[in-house]
């Protein structure tokens, strides 16, 4: 499956696009907010989840590529639960911020996960201290559901407090 929306092409993950999620893995801003892992993922393992993800029907998830260029600049996934409801989550590599790069995937991963995959709700869970996103599913209609607090990534004993975000299919 791959999605054209303007400037963007959404297509799966690729075993040759393995150093770009290897340095997707390592910047501080997607180790902050999109790992829920203290460790570093092994790119080959991240890569082979995302693929088994389609093979087994449990999730989509696409790189996020320069329609023109081809160049990676992102990556979004919904995962699905089998009960009509989907969660996606999504990051954007440091040379692709601040150019609606998230927002516009967004988007179209909404449109064809309500069109394609028949889901009833799509779910969007963010920590509260990033407002970026919190903008990002404002913009493309998730409405603040409720505030959830979820234990830390770190391993620690803290709990992070999160946004839910929610979105159903126009009517």
């Amino acid at each position: 499956m791959e999605i054209t929306a303007g400037t963007l092409h959404l297509r799966p993950w690729r075993a040759e696009d393995a150093g770009v999620v290897g340095a997707a893995l390592r910047d501080p801003e997607i180790r902050r907010w999109a790992t829920a892992s203290p460790e570093i993922p092994d790119e080959q393992a991240w890569l082979a989840d995302r693929i088994e993800g389609w093979a087994d029907g449990s999730s989509a998830s696409f790189a996020v590529a320069d329609s023109t260029t081809g160049g990676v600049l992102g990556h979004i996934r919904v995962r699905t639960r089998g009960d009509g409801v989907g969660e996606v989550g999504y990051w954007v590599l440091p040379a692709a911020r601040g150019r609606g790069v998230a927002g516009h995937a967004l988007g179209a991963v909404a449109r064809w996960s309500f069109a394609c995959l028949g889901l009833s709700r799509l779910d969007l869970r963010h920590a509260v201290a990033n407002p970026a996103s919190c903008a990002v599913a404002r913009r493309n209609g998730f409405a603040l559901a409720r505030l959830l607090a979820q234990p830390s990534p770190t391993g620690e004993d803290e709990l992070v407090e999160m946004h839910l975000h929610t979105l159903v299919p126009p009517a």
